[in-house]
């Protein structure tokens, strides 16, 4: 009888084990499939946001924690097994990470200089490759020498600011990428080409040339496509070390490669990507008949998410597509977009860094106190 009523409570024990895991199988697997269903809906609609980001990565995890609870599921023999290897790989991978990319990040400023020349946004790299060798002194030797509540204090927070700097990287990066898989229909009435800053003054440079060049093949592609003829606005003003406004020179620049006059329009007042939106968006207000325009932007493809930003922030529904960037360049660009958006969000991030510092200071007086 006693070993009739352990085979029964053994038996009722996997029942209710298995129900629950169905049940969490179930509850992420509708987490999943709400996640997927925002993103979708965020790149349809309202793309211009980092929250294309934020949501990816959240679907990516849940996606993730739904395979890990399948498989756990079917084969628990293995699953044990399976996510030790898991783990193990994904922590060599940041140790790896940690030690060999300060060494990228030394090689691609010196690539830089070379090929674009000394300057401060052209040493972005150099800088985060300092910055890696710090982090990686601060986790394989631990210099700091100080009373253990202050050690606390210290490492607490540069841990929490460390970790919190690499998934607001990574949701950047994850969203500029997200921003490129843009097919736009070949119905624009205007396409806003923003400027990049003269060579000399005066003449279009390789980045510059990029943009036109993007601007002009979407100009042609759609009057072969479509047989509509859009208007081409040039947008950026003059600097006080250039000759001529940015868009006068572009709008030359067009002419030689194909576009015609009567399409093009000049913005010539503009002195950052913001104000590239603003004037632009008061040029097509002028111009055009009817309030239900649709527009399209060209830029580089590092800067397509934050133009986007810009331009829902001055009332305009406009999506961009971006002309390539040379390799070498990458790094830096989009390093320098990094610290734009923290600027954009500059409220935001000072709390969560006061938060860091409010939880950094507990652990430390915790210490002293005794109580961790």
């Amino acid at each position: 009888m006693r070993f009739a009523a352990g085979f029964y409570f053994a038996d009722l024990y996997s029942i209710i084990k298995g129900a629950s895991e169905m049940w969490m199988l179930s509850v992420t697997g509708i987490v999943f499939a709400i996640l997927t269903i925002f993103l979708g809906t965020y790149l349809i609609k309202n793309r211009n946001s980092t929250v294309i980001g934020w949501l990816t990565n959240l679907d990516l995890l849940a996606l993730l924690v739904l395979l890990t609870q399948s498989f756990e599921l079917i084969g628990q023999k293995y699953y044990a097994l399976v996510l030790a290897v898991a783990l193990i790989v994904v922590g060599l991978a940041v140790i790896l990470g940690l030690i060999l990319s300060f060494v990228f990040l030394f090689v691609n400023a010196i690539v830089v200089w070379r090929k674009e020349g000394y300057s401060l946004s052209g040493s972005l790299t150099l800088i985060a490759g300092v910055g890696v060798v710090l982090v990686d002194i601060l986790i394989f030797f631990n210099p700091i020498n100080a009373p253990a509540p202050i050690q606390t204090f210290i490492m607490t927070f540069l841990t929490m600011l460390i970790l919190y700097i690499l998934l607001t990287v990574w949701n950047t990066i994850s969203s500029m990428l997200l921003y490129q898989l843009y097919f736009p229909r070949n119905n624009k009435d205007y396409i806003i080409i923003l400027g990049a800053g003269l060579i000399d003054g005066h003449k279009v440079g390789r980045l510059l040339g990029g943009r036109i060049n993007k601007g002009i093949e979407f100009y042609n592609h759609q009057i072969h496509k479509a047989n509509k003829h859009a208007k081409i606005i040039l947008s950026g003003g003059q600097g006080g070390d250039e000759k001529v406004p940015e868009s006068v020179a572009m709008r030359d620049y067009a002419l030689e490669h194909g576009a015609r006059r009567a399409d093009m329009m000049v913005e010539t007042k503009s002195i950052n990507t913001y104000q590239n939106m603003q004037f632009s968006k008061k040029i097509i207000e002028g111009d055009a008949n009817s309030s239900q325009v649709r527009v399209i932007f060209v830029t580089s493809n590092y800067h397509t998410l934050r133009a986007g930003i810009l331009a829902r922030k001055v009332g305009m529904n406009a999506f961009g597509i971006g002309s390539k960037t040379p390799f070498y360049y990458l790094p830096n660009a989009v390093i320098r977009e990094y610290l734009a958006f923290v600027v954009m969000h500059k409220k935001f991030h000072l709390m969560m860094v006061g938060l860091m510092l409010i939880a950094a200071l507990v652990s430390g007086i915790g210490v002293w106190l005794g109580i961790m």
